[in-house]
């Protein structure tokens, strides 16, 4: 996944030099990316920086969370779903889940 690391962070790079926005999905796959890639503390970063999270977004930095045995922090970002008054869903739940492994 470090070749894929790298080309993950240089279509970053030039999301950011082209000056696109960072939107839910453009932030939300940016996440995915550094996530899946074992990066919890980019994709914490690129999450904290998106003016405006949904279901996907919270879902995929939930799952990132668990799957790298992160599982507090997951339990503690389904809960400001809550807060930020974004339903959860399936998806949400099955992370919410795997984080209690």
């Amino acid at each position: 996944c470090l070749a894929a690391l790298e080309q993950g962070k240089q279509i970053h790079a030039l999301i950011i030099k082209s000056g696109f926005k960072l939107d839910v999905f453009v932030g939300s796959a940016l996440v995915d990316m550094y996530a899946k890639c074992g990066c919890i503390e980019h994709a914490c970063q690129v999450f904290e920086k998106m003016p405006e999270r949904d279901v996907v977004s919270y879902n995929v930095m939930i799952a990132g969370y668990a799957q790298h045995g992160h599982g507090e922090e997951a339990l503690k970002l389904f809960m400001e779903t809550q807060h930020e008054s974004v339903k959860p869903d399936k998806v949400t739940f099955i992370g919410v889940l795997k984080a209690c492994i």
